[in-house]
């Protein structure tokens, strides 16, 4: 087969040369170009992940349909007050007639019987609305339901930065914990080894070594605890991102650099705008649904007035069918007596309005206490996290000096075994105290952000 081909490209013309030259081109190069660019890892940093989020998260994906639905809605309630056309058409044939149809032919002159039988017309109809209170009411409240629909969008956003900057900061933690444990083990193997060879050459006690062989085992254990948590906060964090779950990603932000940008600037602690917060805004909104809503109630003791045009056009002989081919009209609805009903509805609607209102000044008060809440965690925070890096360092420091009295034969390795349990201990504090710091300041963040 090979030989065949091969005197197959000598033989042809220039032309079918150079295309099987590039056919083979195109199948040797472009598979594997694929396959490279599909395994190849995707950087973010935490603005980047927020960025693409924005653009893909399925949660928003949904969200900004929301809001298309509610735009699409608003002229759906404006058509109902536009021309309405309608056209229809019937035919039907009766083979045999009835009564004395038959007879009518020596009555009337030129008559023939046999056109009864068919009937067949087309007819068409315009509406036109002319008043109608509650479709004026209507319109005002599918603008309101619109803006609703955006304000959940913004809130739907909001939310999701937050969450995507608290699985970030979940996943830098975890995969900083699981560095420092793999530099522990490395650490801690190098002194068993050097351990292993003292005890061998009589210069150590039996009860050192095994000790330093626990130490070993715990870190291995919880090492590969850290990184089955680093491998599920990726895939939490894509998920949120909108990405496959099985894409690789590098996460280019470091903790340190990150927290720095979360130090509270002067102004920002008489920052927050009442009017300017997502959740206000909403419930503003929905005290107008429920005003417009008690409009509503109160247009339905208002008339409703309709105006039409109709056009007939017999297509048959039909002697009998004497319809006028065009007709306009008036229509007119007045409500009169509901026996108390419509009264009810409009009584109904005015306390919900009013629970509309109470619920705005709770929530306006409600709004404020928890700014002043976040401001007071955020602070609280900040403040444990510099006092919990202090402790972790300290503890540190503690820790590797401890490795070299072992060493050099000072301490025991019950010693060796308290301070490095005092620095988990510490690091582990200190990673809590960071994640709070990272809650306080997404929850401040939440707050503080304003409608655009």
């Amino acid at each position: 087969m090979t030989v065949k081909f091969i005197n197959i490209f000598k033989s042809g013309t220039m032309k079918v040369r150079l295309l099987l030259f590039l056919t083979l081109l195109l199948c040797i190069v472009f598979p594997n170009n694929a396959q490279v660019s599909s395994s190849q890892p995707m950087k973010f940093s935490l603005s980047e992940a927020k960025n693409y989020a924005l653009n893909n998260s399925p949660v928003l994906l949904n969200s900004a349909r929301d809001v298309e639905i509610s735009k699409k809605m608003i002229w759906e309630n404006t058509a109902t007050g536009l021309p309405q056309v309608d056209v229809s058409s019937a035919y039907s044939y009766s083979p045999q007639l009835a009564g004395l149809s038959d007879q009518l032919g020596t009555f009337i002159p030129d008559f023939n019987a046999n056109d009864l039988k068919t009937s067949f017309f087309v007819s068409g109809q315009l509406n036109q609305l002319i008043f109608s209170g509650s479709y004026i009411v209507g319109l005002k409240a599918a603008k309101v339901y619109a803006n609703l629909s955006q304000l959940a969008d913004t809130k739907s956003q909001i939310g999701l930065e937050e969450n995507i900057t608290n699985t970030y900061f979940t996943a830098l933690v975890a995969k900083q914990s699981s560095d420092i444990l793999d530099s522990t083990l490395t650490t801690i193997q190098k002194t068993l080894y050097e351990s292993q060879q003292m005890f061998n050459n009589g210069f150590m006690e039996q009860t050192d070594v095994d000790q330093l062989k626990i130490l070993e085992s715990n870190i291995k254990s919880n090492l590969s605890v850290t990184l089955r948590q680093v491998g599920i906060m990726e895939r939490m964090l894509k998920f949120q991102m909108g990405l496959p779950i099985d894409q690789p990603i590098i996460l280019t932000d470091q903790i340190d650099p990150l927290v720095a940008v979360m130090n509270l600037e002067t102004a920002v602690i008489d920052s927050f705008d009442l009017e300017s917060n997502v959740d206000y805004n909403m419930m503003q909104t929905q005290e107008k649904l429920r005003f417009l809503n008690y409009r509503l109630s109160k247009s339905m003791f208002l008339p409703t007035i309709h105006g039409y045009y109709s056009y007939y056009k017999s297509l048959d002989n039909n002697f009998f069918n004497d319809q006028s081919p065009n007709t306009f009209g008036l229509s007119l609805a007045i409500p009169i007596f509901s026996s108390g009903m419509r009264l009810s509805q409009v009584k109904q609607r005015e306390l919900e309005y009013q629970k509309a209102q109470t619920n705005k000044k709770m929530g306006a008060d409600n709004l404020r206490i928890e700014y002043e809440s976040a401001l007071s965690g955020f602070l609280t925070a900040r403040d444990v996290y510099f006092l919990q890096q202090e402790n972790r360092n300290l503890a540190l420091r503690i820790y590797k000096k401890s490795i070299v009295k072992f060493r050099e034969g000072v301490s025991s390795s019950l010693d060796l075994n308290t301070t490095q349990q005092q620095y988990f201990t510490a690091e582990g504090t200190y990673f809590n105290a960071l994640m709070a710091l990272v809650t306080a300041k997404a929850t401040l963040d939440n707050l503080l952000t304003k409608v655009k």
